[in-house]
């Protein structure tokens, strides 16, 4: 859903990039990456509960490989532990993903339930505040100070964690920030502005969902150019989520900050092994 709003949002804007100018020039940069046939991205997410690295390499054929941690469903059956934050998985599209375990590729759907674990009712998956992984860009910031990380609020659930097991693409992101803003201010090869509710709520919760529903939010984003191209941006999100969990359905307010670099636009390479590709074909 996201991929085809952000698509069709991105076209919208089209006829305001025909008339040249620096506004209309930082339209086309940002609507560039789009038209790539690979790039690479890293994301550095800050939520209520955790910090986390997503690492992320994708092309035009339509898979994705990433780096990234797993919500605790899917890692206690992997018999991991609360701080074992990562995993490699491949994406095809937004949602429809296998993750590389002992056995090989296997879809999160079909791991046995041998590791049951305790489960934390502040997140429909059971995810749990951990460590903050080692290294990664999440180690020394790219972005501004006070701009890579929430503040917590008196009452606001401190555990919940707003990761999820599917990825959204920068140029997804970016299609989305590009026509849902409601101001656009350009200096210095920087873009920044304030995000509709519609665009704060396409990117705070990803497709494919069906335990979270996103009922308000807003944000703030900024978007770094250079060369024609973006080579970062960082957006700032705050919302209500009305959550599914096992001990029932309730709200929950969030906020999520996330720094994303972009890199290799164009020379990114990787593999996608064929039980990846059998696995997504029957």
């Amino acid at each position: 859903m996201k991929r085809f709003i952000s698509t069709c949002l991105i076209a919208a804007c089209m006829g305001h990039a025909l008339h040249a100018g620096p506004k209309e020039d930082a339209i086309i940069a940002i609507m560039r990456l789009s038209e790539q046939p690979n790039y690479s991205w890293t994301a550095t997410v800050t939520d209520d509960a955790r910090t986390y690295d997503i690492e992320g390499r994708t092309s035009r054929e339509g898979f994705t490989r990433v780096k990234m941690p797993l919500i605790a469903a899917v890692r206690r059956k992997l018999g991991r532990s609360a701080t074992d934050t990562e995993a490699e998985l491949i994406f095809r599209g937004n949602v429809d993903c296998v993750v590389l375990t002992e056995k090989g590729w296997v879809r999160p759907t079909e791991l046995p339930d041998t590791m049951p674990g305790e489960f934390d009712p502040s997140h429909p998956t059971g995810s749990a505040p951990i460590a903050r992984p080692r290294g990664g860009i999440g180690a020394q910031s790219p972005f501004p100070a006070g701009m890579g990380g929430t503040k917590k609020r008196a009452g606001r659930p401190t555990a919940y964690s707003n990761l999820q097991l599917a990825i959204s693409h920068p140029h997804e992101d970016l299609g989305v920030i590009l026509s849902g803003h409601t101001d656009f201010n350009l200096e210095d090869g920087l873009v920044s502005g304030t995000l509709t509710e519609l665009a704060a709520l396409l990117l705070l919760v990803r497709d494919g969902q069906e335990d979270i529903t996103p009922l308000r939010a807003g944000g703030t984003f900024r978007i770094w150019i250079s060369g024609g191209m973006v080579t970062k941006y960082h957006v700032q999100l705050e919302g209500i989520l009305r959550v599914k969990t096992r001990a029932g359905t309730r709200d929950i307010g969030v906020a999520q900050s996330t720094g994303t670099l972009i890199k290799h636009v164009g020379t990114t390479a990787f593999e996608v092994p064929d039980e990846a590709r059998f696995n997504f074909a029957r």
